[in-house]
């Protein structure tokens, strides 16, 4: 199997039509664009593309959660297989438009601290009001107007817009080392921003256990953290690892590797584009892009692509 490492820069980005596509998307779904999330997003649907992946296509999204690829793919026609270790619920603002079966909480014998980490739902608003003071009531008409545009884009989609086409998701949950799924039956594997909050130790049987799924030829597009710095290093508040070059090249010794830490993040850094869609949570006091005042990210997003070489 071929294997590609690269870091994404801010030439995704020009990519408008994709980018507008995630917007609808975030608001529909109203959820927060993570910083990197437009990079990670557009280069597997880049990726997907080039691969010849067509509408009607089944594609399991790995570490999918709550985030918009899935509903995305769904809209365009895929069918989607989501997968996820932490118990999940249908979100209220999917029902009316996509067609949802599986159990998200099914009992599983296995944990990771990530579990108790990841949050699929929170009223934004009200979390602003639940220890007063002037700062966050400030921030109040912005979150009003954000989510009466995210409601408008919300009932657009779910009485107006056609879903016909629209493929279904099946909710799994499962470990990504030990999958419930027969061999083969995906046209695609995706996964962003998850990898990283998988065991290590089972790095090498999670690589193995989503790439069972593919079918021949198809290809396994996961983006993920990384680190300018020599070695990893491993956050326990977010329960993730950031992977330095050298590590990742341990992990995937098989791999060429693209990484270039200061030509990424300078691309990103003097991108109008980027620093203009960064999503105005991260700008709030303690969050990561704090009153815009920063000369360098936190980390930097990676993408991993395995494309099978030959048929069976």
């Amino acid at each position: 199997m071929k294997c590609e490492i690269q870091l994404l820069d801010a030439s995704l980005l020009a990519d408008e039509k994709t980018l507008e596509e995630l917007s609808y998307w975030f608001g529909v779904m109203n959820r927060t664009n993570g910083w990197h999330y437009d990079l990670d997003h557009i280069w597997i649907l880049s990726e997907l593309e080039k691969a010849g992946i067509k509408p009607g296509a089944t594609i399991v999204d790995a570490g999918a959660g709550q985030g918009v690829l899935q509903y995305l793919l769904a809209s365009r026609g895929y069918n989607v297989i989501s997968l996820d270790f932490s118990p999940r619920t249908i979100p209220n603002r999917a029902l009316g438009i996509f067609s949802i079966k599986g159990d998200g909480s099914a009992a599983i014998d296995y944990w990771h601290s990530y579990m108790n980490v990841i949050n699929y739902g929170g009223d934004k608003t009200a979390g602003l009001l639940r220890k007063f003071s002037m700062e966050r009531l400030k921030k109040i008409p912005a979150y009003i107007i954000k989510n009466i545009h995210s409601r408008i884009l919300w009932l657009k989609e779910r009485f107006v817009a056609n879903h016909e086409q629209y493929g279904h998701i099946t909710y799994i949950r499962a470990p990504f080392h030990d999958i419930p799924l027969a061999d083969a039956v995906a046209d695609a594997v995706v996964s962003v921003s998850a990898i990283e909050h998988a065991d290590i130790e089972l790095f090498g049987d999670n690589i193995d256990s989503l790439t069972r799924l593919l079918k021949p030829t198809s290809p396994m597009l996961l983006t993920t953290s990384a680190t300018k710095d020599e070695n990893s290093s491993y956050n326990e508040t977010v329960a993730g690892w950031c992977f330095s070059r050298k590590r990742i090249a341990e992990l995937l010794p098989d791999c060429s590797i693209e990484f270039d830490g200061d030509a990424c993040e300078r691309s990103l850094l003097s991108s109008t584009k980027f620093i203009s869609r960064v999503d105005p949570y991260y700008f709030q006091k303690g969050q990561l892009f704090y009153a815009r005042n920063f000369s360098t990210l936190p980390y930097l997003p990676l993408a991993i692509k395995f494309q099978q070489q030959t048929s069976q």
